[in-house]
């Protein structure tokens, strides 16, 4: 794949991509990005989900991308940000589909674990637009993981009565002490 080049093709080989959910959205990308090539893959599903900030820590080290079948701000999130993965998190309802993604930030040792859990709000996966979600879901995630230091450091991928978007976010959920430094914030 000359976009990605030899070394991007390499990384995506020895890639192990943790898996956070379920659903034709998780199924489309999974799909997709063993066919990139991607190394090995991680499922964690509701019958190993972690309860904590510190057991998701156990879980997801060592993986090189967490891809995720919802959004929300809890400890999965702040587990992959104080260990400096980036995450891909989708969703695919009855009217569009989302993407978001955060690269590489880290790792952060001062990033908070235990944040209070927030109920996703239910989004009814309509069949074509959930695979919609995990295509492009996929395609961020190979390029995450292919090109780590490329773009931006988060971005919002959306298609909405077919009209698709892409914004960068100009935040990312590091800490906010460091700036995702993983250092001691000097006073100025």
């Amino acid at each position: 794949m000359p976009e990605i080049g030899v070394d991007g093709q390499e990384r995506l080989l020895a890639a192990e991509v943790a898996l956070v959910g379920w659903g034709m959205a998780m199924e489309a990308a999974t799909r997709y990005l063993s066919r990139a090539g991607v190394g090995r893959f991680r499922m964690i599903g509701p019958e190993t989900w972690p309860i904590d900030g510190e057991a998701w820590l156990e879980t997801l080290r060592g993986v090189t991308l967490v891809l995720r079948g919802d959004f929300g701000d809890d400890p999965m999130l702040r587990a992959a940000v104080r260990l400096g993965v980036p995450v891909v998190a989708m969703r695919g309802g009855q009217t569009g589909a989302d993407v978001v993604s955060f690269r590489h930030h880290g790792p952060c040792p001062h990033a908070a674990l235990d944040v209070p859990v927030r109920p996703a709000e239910p989004v009814p996966e309509d069949g074509g637009l959930a695979v919609v979600a995990g295509t492009l879901a996929a395609a961020e995630a190979c390029w995450r993981i292919a090109c780590p230091t490329d773009g931006p450091r988060a971005r919002h991928l959306k298609l909405v009565d077919g009209e698709p978007t892409a914004q960068d976010i100009p935040w990312a959920p590091e800490c906010f002490l460091c700036g995702g430094q993983g250092r001691e914030a000097v006073p100025s």
